[in-house]
């Protein structure tokens, strides 16, 4: 077992549900786990971040147990539990949280390795253990943020697929052995969704919340000839033109 990182023993995944940080949105997320529910997928992952939001984290704390997403913890999650950056907005205390909430958030694990039937795939909030690591080649509006864990993962040649969350923007960065997607999130008015990966088409379909009702948004090739592609984070040289899982408005 790769230390740090929990394995799960089930049979290879087909078709998976990729729902990225909650922060509190219990209702999208009934909405989102439903509608997956209904599209046969084998599993339903999310990336954290459960707590800190305009709704009730006891709620989706339910939800995620009684439906066995599988879920990862993320920043605001280890904050809250360590009643740390609570000035954040929309922030919940430990104590007003249930007993049961506690305990589900203190055992989520870091990273988890998923089977799929195109490869190996891990599941991390931010990039492996590091839960505020971010991941960017760099625009003309963003520097490249470069990743020592994610280059180690990568030459490890042990993960074909990264599903992360953390940066709230969904998008695939291509690298030569290894596909990193951003999961986005389900909260406020910026893209709010979540994705379905089917792993035997390798296509990855997104969608949207418009005023709380899931509209499909795009389909995405996971296998076509990127514009950019890297060896490892080293390559990233600030030029990068996004491939975004959404459609961005037109400013």
């Amino acid at each position: 077992m790769t230390l740090g990182i929990q394995m799960d023993p089930g049979m290879a995944d087909h078709r998976i549900g990729v729902i990225g940080d909650v922060h509190a949105e219990n209702r999208r997320l009934e909405t989102a786990i439903a509608f997956l529910t209904t599209q046969g997928v084998d599993s339903i992952l999310c990336t954290g971040d459960i707590v800190d939001g305009v709704g009730n984290p006891d709620k989706c704390i339910d939800l995620l147990t009684k439906h066995n997403i599988r879920v990862v913890q993320g920043n605001h999650d280890r904050w809250c539990l360590e009643e740390k950056a609570r000035h954040v907005p929309n922030a919940h205390l430990r104590a007003n949280l249930d007993r049961n909430s506690i305990e589900y958030l203190t055992q989520l694990p870091k990273q988890l390795a998923i089977n799929t039937i195109a490869g190996s795939l891990l599941l991390c909030h931010g990039i492996g253990n590091n839960d505020l690591r971010k991941v960017w080649p760099g625009t003309e509006r963003m520097p490249a943020e470069r990743s020592k864990e994610l280059d180690a993962i990568i030459a490890s040649n042990e993960y074909q697929f990264v599903v992360n969350g953390h940066m709230h923007f969904k998008t695939i960065i291509h690298f030569t052995n290894l596909k990193l997607i951003n999961a986005g999130t389900i909260r406020g008015d910026h893209w709010p969704g979540f994705s379905l990966i089917d792993f035997r088409t390798l296509l990855i379909d997104t969608y949207r919340f418009k005023d709380d009702v899931v509209h499909h948004e795009k389909t995405t090739p996971l296998d076509d000839e990127p514009a950019c592609l890297f060896g490892d984070t080293q390559d990233f040289r600030g030029n990068w033109q996004p491939q975004l899982l959404f459609h961005m408005p037109k400013s």
